[in-house]
């Protein structure tokens, strides 16, 4: 079985700020560092094979947490995956969200430098420069394929158990864990956003029996569950933020509700998986 735990990054300073943060290179705060410090002690015990994660620097840094907190020898990682940074912003990126004006096109709000946060129907629009949620969609379906996917064959071939850690973000691991459950020929529907360090667990069966000879871009015939979702029990005593709004929250894979806009209420985006 190959067993896939996808890890979001700590808190970072466009987090705390409510910037549109993309693929900037933000630091963690001092809080995000706890965060991170925390997550890796809750791993300790649970022997990765390999550890992933993307380049931007508040994902590296929670991923160092993890790989520091594990025990020797250390797993094999890869720091610099960038099919799993966060969604590109383009323009957008180090300002502030924006109320949306009533009778104002998207356009125009971009000629002033405003960015307002998206509706769940527009996941083909994408700021100037920038990724729209169906681009996401696709990039996530290719970290799958090419991150995941030789895990998944090395389990069919070999028939050894493997546990990978892929440290991103709130909205490309929302991608990739859709995509993986349509490799089993599932549909995922997200509970809600994470919280900053928050992390998904999907198991991967291989079905048919093993070893299973299959090419290097095959996918075998494979049974999907996601087993947990949401979870930051090892946030206990740390994390007192109250409910998820706003950018937090949409930054942790939710979007904006279509009828209250304007308030920033974070709903799950099911359309995009």
């Amino acid at each position: 079985m190959l067993t896939i735990t996808l890890i979001r990054h700590g808190e970072s300073t466009h987090n705390v700020l409510a910037l549109w943060s993309g693929c900037t290179e933000c630091p963690l705060t001092e809080r995000g560092t706890q965060q991170a410090r925390a997550v890796g002690a809750y791993f300790a015990n649970t022997h990765f094979t390999k550890i992933y994660a993307s380049p931007l620097p508040r994902a590296r840094d929670t991923a160092q947490a993890v790989l520091d907190a594990q025990p020797t020898p250390k797993p094999p990682h890869d720091f610099t995956v960038a099919q799993i940074r966060e969604q590109s912003f383009g323009a957008a990126e180090g300002h502030q969200t924006c109320i949306r004006k009533p009778g104002k096109t998207l356009e125009a709000h971009f000629a002033e430098e405003k960015y307002p946060i998206l509706y769940e129907s527009e996941r083909h629009v994408a700021f100037p420069g920038g990724e729209s949620v169906e681009d996401l969609t696709k990039r996530g379906e290719r970290a799958v394929r090419e991150v995941v996917l030789p895990h998944m064959l090395n389990v069919a071939r070999l028939g050894s158990d493997e546990h990978i850690a892929l440290v991103s973000h709130g909205l490309c691991i929302a991608q990739m864990v859709g995509a993986i459950v349509r490799l089993g020929g599932g549909t995922w529907k997200r509970k809600g956003p994470m919280v900053n360090t928050g992390w998904v667990r999907v198991e991967v069966r291989i079905q048919g029996g093993i070893p299973v000879e299959v090419a290097d871009d095959e996918v075998p015939l494979v049974e999907v569950t996601v087993t947990d979702e949401g979870r930051a029990d090892h946030l206990e005593g740390l994390l007192d933020e109250g409910p998820l709004r706003g950018m937090k929250a949409i930054m942790g894979g939710g979007v904006v509700d279509a009828k209250s806009p304007n308030e920033a209420e974070a709903i799950p985006q099911t359309s995009a998986v």
